[in-house]
């Protein structure tokens, strides 16, 4: 079995930036490590990761079936890529909405309750599904082996325990997070470009 290097790290890639972009996990992990400390920011992290692990394997196994299909294929190709257009688009036109976070401390609860917030927060989530379909629509495109569909899915995992163990850690600061939303409505153009480009390729393969 081979593995493909540099469509794990497309498909890395393009998750990095929907992680940057900031949205409920961002701000839970923020709120979490701020209110109960680092503990509860690592606790958070951890079953948001866990949480993607689970997202991306399930959707992984459902593509692996439904993609030996050439209709079901084209039909998923062309939805996932619309959809992820569609999501570049709104983020080309978002403007700054956040502000930074700041909250007092609070009585701590054990570590298993942050933890199931973060998992709880991702699978129960319909976007978290339609936005790993799309990514693995593009990676089954490319008709990659067992192998590395198995570092994608871990290598995701990892890589959303250390963004969002970062956000606990450095975002603490108000004057890290005013530098950070200064710059959101760049880095949501970014985003939007990325996303319209992947898109467009989930669409003709």
């Amino acid at each position: 079995m081979l593995i493909n290097t540099p469509l794990i790290i497309q498909a890395l890639i393009i998750l990095l930036f929907a992680l940057i972009s900031p949205g409920p996990d961002f701000f839970m992990v923020l709120r979490n490590s701020l209110t109960f400390g680092k503990k509860a920011g690592f606790a958070s992290a951890l079953g948001i990761a866990t949480g993607c692990l689970f997202s991306f394997t399930l959707v992984l196994l459902g593509l692996e079936i439904l993609f030996k299909y050439p209709i079901i294929k084209a039909s998923m190709s062309i939805l996932c890529g619309l959809y992820l257009i569609y999501l570049g688009f709104l983020s080309l036109s978002s403007k700054a909405r956040h502000k930074h976070v700041n909250y007092n401390q609070e009585q701590s609860a054990p570590f298993s309750v942050y933890f199931r917030n973060g998992l709880l927060t991702n699978i129960l989530n319909p976007k978290l599904y339609t936005l790993c379909t799309a990514i693995m629509a593009f990676v089954e495109q490319k008709h990659p082996s067992v192998l590395t569909n198995i570092i994608i899915v871990i290598g995701q995992g990892i890589m959303t325990l250390i963004w969002f163990v970062f956000v606990s850690r450095i975002f603490s600061s108000a004057k890290v997070q005013d530098a950070y939303f200064k710059r959101e409505v760049w880095i949501n153009r970014l985003l939007g470009f990325v996303l319209i480009i992947v898109g467009s390729r989930v669409m003709f393969g």
